[in-house]
C-alpha cells in the first residue's frame, strides 16, 4: 500500500534559463554528455515549464514554496539553503 507523507514545504531553486544554459554548456566541455547541447537544453526547459512549474505554482498558492535564488555562486546558494 502507498503511504502519504505530510509535506512541510517545497524548496524551489529559481535560476534564469540563460544562466542555467551557460552553466550546462560550460559543463558540456568536460562532462562527455552528448545531451548537453542547446537543442536538448531548450527541450528540457520546455518540459520543466510545462510539467513541473504547474506543480510549483499549486504549492505556491498554498504558501508552501520556499524559493532560493540560484543564479549566484555555489557557495552563496549553499549558504542560503
Amino acid at each position: 500500500p502507498a503511504s502519504v507523507a505530510k509535506l512541510e514545504f517545497v524548496l524551489f531553486f529559481d535560476c534564469p534559463e540563460d544562466v542555467m544554459t551557460g552553466r550546462i554548456l560550460e559543463r558540456a566541455k568536460t562532462s562527455g554528455r552528448n545531451d548537453d547541447n542547446l537543442e536538448t537544453i531548450r527541450k528540457r526547459f520546455k518540459t520543466f515549464r510545462d510539467t513541473t512549474m504547474p506543480i510549483v505554482d499549486m504549492f505556491e498558492k498554498k504558501g508552501m514554496v520556499k524559493t532560493i535564488v540560484a543564479d549566484k555562486s555555489v557557495d552563496d546558494v549553499y549558504t542560503e539553503v
